[in-house]
């Protein structure tokens, strides 16, 4: 049962209550499930500080969540710290090919340096994952980049070790698509999923799924959350963010959450908005998390992939429109972020 205690209703004068509600929400889903089985194979490189338990008791509460949702059939992982990001590129293709992933895993190497820094064309150090799909497996995967020493017991942090759970949801969201067909211009799960949600609700739900599920207490909650939601928005580059640290009104969080362009957001290259998904794009999704639940966000996905447009699965799903529901966001963002500014 989801506390009902925030309301799109009463969102704006409720704000402060919204963190600790939606952190609930996701312990309650977690303990209201049972346990799929869902076979998982984690590959640490031999200098990285974590370890397989660490790693798969996340997991397991993760699947505990989307249980009723469709979800990968199995699930691997390549992880690494930037000591071992050489060992991670000449491991990877024995690892697709003993996981049955791709013929091509040369395709991947951006991929899994993508999590990394370099000089030199040496790793100087990993803070990112990539969640991946293939086309001839539904199976789900994710390269890890390991930030040291945060992953350790020693000296944990939630932030970093989120991402084991922030790039599953990632491969949940796109197997809402599985058993689906292609459209035009679509090569992939993941382009099924990216062109019928807004690049802020990609990021920010993995965000908000991610963070609560590392999060030991609701204080450790508030710690790794205001980390990523008060995140200082990069306003230098060719392409300037539609929000900036001193502009977040309610009305310019609104058109950015409803207005978001889909066919050239999720190109981070050219358009600075993707930063926004980790941070504006977390507060919007931890709104949903807390007026419907966590599993709330996932039905979005899973109605969009049935055929419905966004604009009608939100309808759907919280019973009111998705432009008052925007106007209610905006809102409910400017109060938090007055309270809270970005630092």
């Amino acid at each position: 049962m989801q506390n009902k205690a925030v309301t799109f209703s009463n969102a704006v004068s409720q704000y402060a209550q919204i963190p600790q509600v939606a952190w609930q929400n996701v312990q309650d889903a977690i303990s209201a499930n049972q346990q799929p089985n869902i076979p998982t194979t984690i590959v640490i490189g031999p200098n990285t500080d974590t370890t397989s338990l660490q790693i798969t008791t996340l997991l397991n509460k993760a699947y505990r969540l989307f249980n009723g949702f469709q979800q990968p059939p199995s699930f691997s992982a390549l992880v690494y710290n930037a000591k071992d990001e050489a060992w991670a590129e000449s491991e990877w293709p024995k690892f697709a090919s003993q996981q049955n992933l791709t013929n091509d895993p040369a395709s991947r190497i951006n991929n899994l340096r993508a999590g990394c820094g370099f000089s030199s064309g040496v790793a100087t150090e990993c803070y990112g994952g990539m969640a991946q799909v293939f086309p001839n497996t539904d199976a789900g995967f994710a390269f890890m980049g390991v930030q040291s020493p945060y992953w350790s017991s020693s000296s944990l942090q939630i932030g970093p070790i989120s991402q084991v759970v922030h790039e599953y949801t990632h491969n949940v969201q796109f197997a809402q698509w599985i058993g689906t067909k292609l459209k035009p211009g679509e090569n992939s799960r993941a382009d099924s999923a990216h062109y019928t949600m807004p690049c802020w609700f990609s990021e920010g739900q993995a965000n908000a799924i991610g963070i609560p599920i590392a999060s030991i207490d609701i204080n450790s909650y508030l710690v790794g959350r205001d980390n990523s939601i008060r995140r200082k928005i990069n306003e230098s580059g060719s392409s300037k963010p539609a929000l900036t640290n001193n502009g977040l009104t309610a009305d310019a969080i609104t058109s950015f959450l409803y207005g978001q362009n889909i066919a050239t957001c999720y190109n981070p290259t050219t358009n600075n908005d993707w930063q926004l998904g980790y941070n504006i794009g977390f507060a919007a999704t931890e709104v949903l998390v807390a007026i419907g639940g966590p599993q709330s966000t996932m039905a979005l996905l899973a109605q969009t992939a049935s055929g419905l447009t966004w604009v009608e699965a939100f309808q759907n799903v919280y019973g009111i429109s998705w432009k008052s529901g925007a106007d209610i966001l905006g809102k409910v963002l400017e109060a938090e972020y007055a309270a809270k500014p970005t630092v």
